[in-house]
């Protein structure tokens, strides 16, 4: 341990000024934050939405941030709805030095979160009255700095202390807790860099030289965030291989030596090679209490590769062997990268598939609340299982086109009723497989149809099904449009558009004639572009709704719709696009996008869009007008009639603007 006037010292080097810190205003929205929060307590808080950004969310969930013994944490907040308030009750962790709240709700259109208007609901927790818990000044001194704020998930938008704060408050820390220094001098360092880099060359070698000094019986930790320092801080390769030996000597079997092992393995190209060396990496490093949770994955990973091996080698009887010692994360990413790929691109017999897909949705239904997919700080225990539960319901569904391929209809009606209610009318595709399986049981259709009906799911055949049972009542067939909208109006809520006011790039084409022309995207007319291309399966599924949008505005002056090739770059695919709109009987005119200079792909123009986006996921849909991208969607859920009805709302919205 280093001793308390050495640590003085080199605080002092560091830091100069001394800060007057208020304490944080309480917001109406979050009441009962206690004034001196005690480990091991319950705080019994009210989160009132009202006025905040949360406020119409009819779900509401919290997590907390927490530095727990020098650890940082995340603990769910046990929410409850009173009234039109929520009681937030949250137990503050035995050696809890600091939280922050957090509230948020899901929307359709992502993720709405609440910390206080960018303010943050922040406690420092005491071990009793006027006794701060050791890591209180620390945590204070970095949550808030913008630094840091990666770290948590961008929790501030546009907040930050100062330096000169993280500086005061890093050195009450060092000052009232030297014998903790060994576990935040990392933290220190980082923040030297930033505050002082004119003079970091020269104070940090002298700090870390003299922590150095009283380095034996410390944990690896300490050794390999020192070799970190010297080597991608410092520039001292001599130093960093100088600690390298000694945590080779030292730890022979710690978590440094595991990581490089593991790398290795990653490198091997070669299948049967890679796992061979995954088999002889958990002889070296067998999984243990010992081995720290951040490197979990490393063992999830070993799992993959051995279950790809097994796979691709058709050794299926490993894999069902294999199965029960997987976690749901690691059971998942084989369903997901294996199972539902064989399916799809039908590489292997659907009959095979099954004797593996049964069990493996078996156990992730028995695991679901194992929290494998939690890792550091990035969800909460709720959202981990949250997140594993929506997994399964994917999976769940890929099962039901699995059995739907062998014939096996209760299987498909079992798996379906396995579907929560909100998830079990989703897709189009999967409405007609249900409606598929009761019609070949003799079981009847009609409700699954109005319920598809009332979730705007229906397929063009499924439309079809329901007029024709609607007629068989006596009714008119010029009262099944306002039957079939009614139906949509049952379940239907007021969504508000996601407008976007983004300036339009240029767009440049080339049409079928082989002319290029460049789309005048500033003329005053709402332009919607659909970005496509002949190898990407959804955007082709799209085009018949696509093809009924086109129709409906055609006599509409005001309105152009351009269908855009782009990413391609295999030989003839501008007389493949052409040949499958012309097979297909689709009535829409395609243009191509430009190759860059250089390059083989046509992506020119829609690479630009992409950047805009942080994403080159395709079908994409963008609306523009006045030059000002509106409003944008990636991909296709399957539903021809909410793709329609969306596109619609949009163009009629800009209408009347």
């Amino acid at each position: 341990m280093l001793k308390k006037l050495n640590i003085k010292l080199l605080v002092l080097a560091f830091c100069a000024l001394t800060i007057k810190v208020s304490a944080q205003e309480v917001t109406s929205r979050l009441q009962g934050m206690a004034d001196i929060p005690i480990s091991g307590t319950t705080i019994n808080m009210t989160y009132d939405p009202k006025g905040g950004p949360l406020e119409n969310i009819q779900e509401i969930n919290g997590y907390a941030y927490v530095f727990n013994d020098y650890r940082w944490e995340i603990e769910d907040i046990k929410m409850k709805k009173n009234g039109s308030t929520w009681n937030a009750d949250f137990t503050v962790p035995k050696n809890c030095a600091f939280m922050a709240f957090k509230f948020y709700g899901n929307t359709e259109n992502g993720l709405v979160t609440d910390t206080n208007q960018d303010k943050g609901y922040m406690l420092v927790a005491f071990k009793e009255p006027k006794v701060k818990m050791p890591g209180a000044d620390l945590a204070w001194a970095t949550f808030r700095n913008k630094n840091f704020n990666g770290e948590f998930n961008g929790y501030f938008k546009d907040f930050s202390i100062d330096g000169d704060a993280t500086e005061y408050w890093l050195k009450k820390e060092v000052q009232d807790h030297p014998d903790r220094f060994p576990e935040f001098f990392d933290t220190y360092i980082k923040i030297l860099k930033k505050q002082k880099p004119e003079k970091f060359e020269e104070i940090a070698p002298k700090v870390l030289t003299q922590f150095s000094k009283n380095t034996k019986g410390m944990p690896e930790e300490v050794f390999v965030k020192l070799r970190s320092i010297y080597l991608f801080d410092l520039k001292d390769q001599k130093k960093a291989d100088s600690l390298e030996t000694v945590i080779e000597k030292q730890f022979p079997n710690g978590a440094y030596l595991r990581f490089n092992a593991y790398q290795k393995i990653n490198k091997i190209a070669d299948a049967a090679e890679k796992y061979k060396a995954a088999n002889q990496f958990l002889t070296d490093f067998p999984y243990s209490k010992e081995v720290p949770a951040s490197q979990n994955y490393l063992y999830d990973n070993i799992v993959k590769i051995k279950f790809g091996y097994y796979f691709e080698t058709k050794d299926y009887k490993s894999i069902l062997a294999l199965i029960p010692t997987m976690n749901f994360a690691s059971v998942n990413d084989g369903y997901h990268q294996y199972i539902s790929k064989a399916l799809y691109l039908k590489s292997v017999d659907p009959a095979v598939i099954e004797t593996m897909a049964v069990p493996m949705i078996k156990e992730m239904k028995a695991k679901v609340n194992d929290l494998s997919y939690m890792q550091g700080i990035y969800w909460s225990p709720n959202q981990a299982t949250e997140n594993a539960k929506n997994q399964l319901n994917n999976e769940l569904v890929i099962q039901i086109r699995m059995f739907d391929m062998l014939k096996k209809y209760p299987e498909v009606l079992e798996t379906f009723d396995a579907l929560p209610l909100e998830k079990r009318y989703e897709k189009a595709s999967i409405n007609d497989i249900h409606v598929r399986a009761l019609e070949a049981l003799n079981k009847p259709i009609i409700e699954v149809l109005k319920n598809a009906a009332r979730r705007n799911t229906l397929s063009e055949g499924m439309t079809a099904k329901l007029k024709e049972a609607y007629l068989k009542e006596g009714k008119k067939e010029s009262d099944f449009p306002a039957y079939l909208e009614q139906l949509k109006k049952e379940n239907k809520s007021e969504e508000k558009i996601a407008f976007i006011d983004i300036a339009a790039p240029a767009i440049k084409v080339q049409g079928t004639d082989g002319k290029t022309k460049q789309l005048d995207l500033n003329s005053g007319k709402i332009i919607v572009i659909d970005f496509w291309a002949t190898w990407c399966g959804p955007c082709k599924k799209a085009f018949p709704a696509m093809q009924q949008l086109v129709t409906s505005f055609k006599e509409d002056k005001q309105i152009e719709v351009y269908f855009i090739s782009t990413q391609e770059n295999h030989e003839g695919y501008k007389k493949a696009a052409v040949a499958y709109l012309k097979e297909k009987g689709l009535k829409l005119d395609t243009y191509f996008d430009l190759i860059k200079k250089g390059g083989s792909t046509n992506n020119e123009s829609f690479s630009k869009y992409a950047a805009i986006f942080k994403s080159s996921g395709i079908p994409r849909k963008v609306v523009i007008k006045n030059g000002k991208i509106r409003f944008t969607s990636e991909g296709y859920s399957g539903n021809p009639g909410q793709l329609v009805d969306e596109l619609t709302g949009v163009i009629n919205a800009l209408k009347n603007e």
